[in-house]
C-alpha cells in the first residue's frame, strides 16, 4: 500500500501543477478585443477564407459581373472613388489590393473594423498559418517598408506622399494584421500584448449589442454603432434606404448570418436610444392577417397598429393612383394661353358635356375621415402581378386588409369608396355595386374596385379575384404575429417584372443598345436574374420596447 501511495503522489503533484498552471494562464483573447476602440462597425467571420472561396466559385458572382447592374455600378461615383482609393493603396503598398491579395490574406477566423468611411480607414485581423503569411506579396515586399515596433512585435508601414494613403501590416504568432492607418495597427499589437487600452470589445455600443443577441456568432457577425454612423456624411448621403432620420432612434445594432439546409438566415437586433412601448403582447392581430395571405401572393406586408392616416394613404396610392400621382417637377413657370370660349381652335381638349372638376374638391376626404376615426389593430398589403388575357400586358393587383377593434360599417365604407371613385373615374353621383362570388362587392365603372367586410375585417382591392382569395381565408387559424412582417416571392414575380418593365422602357431604349442601361428593365432586372437561386425572402420583426428583433430568411432553389 505504501509503495502504491509513493507512486501516486508524484502523479497527483504533476496533475495539480498542470491545473494551477492552466488557471494561471490568461484567457484567450477574442477577435473583437484585438481592435482599438473608436470603430463605426465591426464584421467578424468564422471562416473568411471559405466564404471567399464559395463566392469566387459561385454562379452569382459570374452573373453579376456580366450584368447591367454591375455595368451601371461601374459607372457610379462610388465605384470611381473606390477605384481611386485602390490605386492610391497600390502606390503606397507596392502591390494592388486586388482579388489575388485578398485571397492570400483571407484567413479562417477573421475580423475587420471600419473607423472612417470617407478616408477608408480600417483594420483587418486574421488567423493565418505562417507558411501562407510568409508567401503573401506584402510580406515579400516588407523590405521596402519602414519597420517599427509596438507591443511585442514589429510592424511595417509605408505612405504614399501624394495621396497620404497608408499601408501597414504585421504578422505575429499566427495572426496577420493589415491596416490603412498606422495608429490602428500599433494599437492592435499593443492590445495583443495585453496592454491596458480600450478596445472595440469594451465599448458599450458593442457589448450591449452582443449581449442582446440571442445566440453566439454565426458564419458572419456585423455589429455597428448607429449613433456614430448616422452622424457621418457618407452614410447620410449614400445609404440606399434613405431612412437615416428613422434610424436615429437606435443606438446600435447587430446582425448574425448563417447558411443552413438551402436557406440563408439572418438574425438582427436594433437597440433603441430611448425605450418605446413593447408590442409583443398584442402581435396576435397581425397573426390573423398573415394567415389570410394567399399561397401564390407575390408580396405581402403586415403592420401592427398602423399610424393614423397610413391606411388611407395606402388605399389612395394603391387603388386610386390617378388621384395621388404627383406632377413631374419643372423649373419652368407654366405657360398661359387665353381661351375666350370652348370652341376656340386652341382649346380643343375642353369638354362641354362634363361637369368641370374644381381645384378644391377632395373626393377621398370621406374615406380618409372614416378610416381615421376607426381604431385599426393591424393592416395587411397583398400584391401580385398577372398577365392579361391578351398575353401582352402585365397588370399589378393590390389588396389592403384592415383589422379593426370594432365591426366596420360596410355601407358607410362603400359610400366613401364610391365617392372616391366618382372623383377619380367618373361623374356618376350614384355608383353601383354588384355582388360577386364569396360576398365580394364590385364597383361598376371604368376603374376596378372590390371590397368585402365581415365584422372587424375589411378587404379592399383592385381585383375581385384577389379580394376573394384573401377574404375566403379570414377564418383560418392565426399564425405567429409580429410588429411587422413581410414576404417576397422572387421566383414568381421576376418574370412578370422583367416583362412589364421592358414594355415600359421600350420607347426610351437607345438605338444600337448604347448608353446607360435602363434602370428597371435592365439594371434591376439583371440583379434579379443574378439572384435567381432565391425563391422567397421573408422578414419578421418583434418589438420588445428596448429593441427590435428581426429574423430574415432567404429560401434558395436547389
Amino acid at each position: 500500500m505504501r509503495r502504491r501511495l509513493l507512486i501516486l503522489l508524484p502523479v497527483a503533484a504533476a496533475a495539480a501543477a498542470m491545473m494551477f498552471w492552466a488557471l494561471a494562464q490568461p484567457a484567450p483573447q477574442t477577435m473583437s478585443s484585438l481592435f482599438p476602440a473608436g470603430a463605426l462597425l465591426y464584421l467578424e467571420a468564422k471562416d473568411f477564407g471559405a466564404l471567399l472561396a464559395d463566392w469566387n466559385g459561385s454562379g452569382e458572382k459570374r452573373d453579376w459581373l456580366a450584368s447591367s447592374n454591375y455595368e451601371g455600378f461601374s459607372r457610379s461615383e462610388l465605384f470611381l472613388k473606390l477605384g481611386d482609393a485602390q490605386t492610391q493603396f497600390a502606390t503606397a503598398a507596392g502591390v494592388p489590393p486586388d482579388y489575388a491579395l485578398l485571397t492570400s490574406v483571407a484567413g479562417a477566423k477573421s475580423g475587420v473594423a471600419m473607423y472612417d468611411i470617407g478616408k477608408l480607414e480600417f483594420l483587418y485581423v486574421a488567423h493565418l498559418p505562417s507558411a501562407r503569411a510568409m508567401n503573401t506579396s506584402l510580406w515579400k515586399l516588407r523590405g521596402t517598408f519602414q519597420t517599427r515596433h509596438a507591443g511585442n512585435a514589429d510592424y511595417f508601414v509605408k505612405e504614399d506622399r501624394a495621396s497620404h494613403r497608408v499601408a501597414a501590416f504585421a504578422y505575429t504568432g499566427d495572426t496577420l494584421l493589415l491596416a490603412t492607418k498606422e495608429e490602428l495597427i500599433a494599437g492592435s499589437l499593443r492590445l495583443m500584448a495585453r496592454e491596458a487600452l480600450p478596445s472595440v470589445a469594451s465599448e458599450q455600443w458593442f457589448t450591449d449589442s452582443v449581449q442582446a443577441a440571442a445566440q453566439g456568432p454565426s458564419d458572419l457577425r456585423l455589429v455597428y454603432n448607429m449613433s456614430s454612423l448616422a452622424r457621418t456624411y457618407q452614410f447620410r448621403s449614400h445609404w440606399i434606404q434613405s431612412n437615416v432620420p428613422e434610424l436615429r432612434q437606435f443606438a446600435s445594432g447587430l446582425a448574425d448570418l448563417e447558411r443552413v439546409r438551402g436557406e440563408i438566415r439572418e438574425r438582427r437586433v436594433l437597440l433603441r436610444v430611448m425605450p418605446a412601448d413593447a408590442t409583443e403582447s398584442a402581435e396576435s392581430a397581425t397573426g390573423q392577417l398573415l394567415a389570410a395571405v394567399p399561397d401564390d401572393a407575390g408580396l405581402y406586408r403586415a403592420w401592427l397598429h398602423p399610424a393614423p392616416g397610413q391606411a388611407a394613404q395606402w388605399i389612395e396610392e394603391k387603388l386610386f393612383p390617378a388621384a395621388t400621382a404627383s406632377a413631374p417637377r419643372s423649373k419652368l413657370a407654366p405657360t398661359f394661353v387665353e381661351t375666350p370660349d370652348a370652341g376656340s381652335e386652341v382649346d380643343l381638349e375642353s369638354r362641354i358635356d362634363e361637369r368641370p372638376v374644381t381645384e378644391d374638391r377632395d373626393s377621398l376626404k370621406a374615406l380618409r375621415d372614416r378610416l381615421a376615426a376607426a381604431r385599426i389593430d393591424a393592416m395587411l398589403d397583398v400584391s401580385s402581378t398577372g398577365i392579361d388575357a391578351d398575353r401582352v400586358y402585365v397588370r399589378p393587383h393590390s389588396v389592403i386588409v384592415l383589422l379593426a377593434a370594432t365591426a366596420w360599417d360596410a355601407d358607410a365604407i362603400r359610400t366613401a369608396l364610391g365617392s372616391a371613385a366618382e372623383g377619380v373615374w367618373s361623374n356618376s353621383s350614384d355608383p353601383t355595386w354588384r355582388t360577386g362570388t364569396g360576398g365580394v362587392r364590385e364597383l361598376e365603372g371604368l376603374g376596378r374596385l372590390a371590397m368585402a367586410s365581415d365584422g372587424k375585417w375589411l378587404v379592399v382591392g383592385d381585383s375581385a379575384q384577389l379580394v376573394n382569395a384573401v377574404f375566403a381565408r379570414r377564418n383560418r387559424t392565426a399564425v405567429a404575429g409580429a410588429a411587422y412582417a413581410a414576404g417576397w416571392r422572387h421566383a414568381r414575380e421576376l418574370p412578370n417584372f422583367e416583362r412589364m418593365t421592358t414594355l415600359i422602357d421600350f420607347p426610351q431604349l437607345p438605338a444600337g443598345g448604347s448608353g446607360e442601361p435602363p434602370y428597371f428593365s435592365a439594371n434591376l432586372a439583371s440583379l434579379g436574374r443574378t439572384l435567381k437561386r432565391v425563391d422567397t425572402a421573408s422578414i419578421v420583426v418583434h418589438d420588445v420596447g428596448t429593441m427590435l428583433r428581426e429574423s430574415v430568411v432567404y429560401k434558395l432553389n436547389p
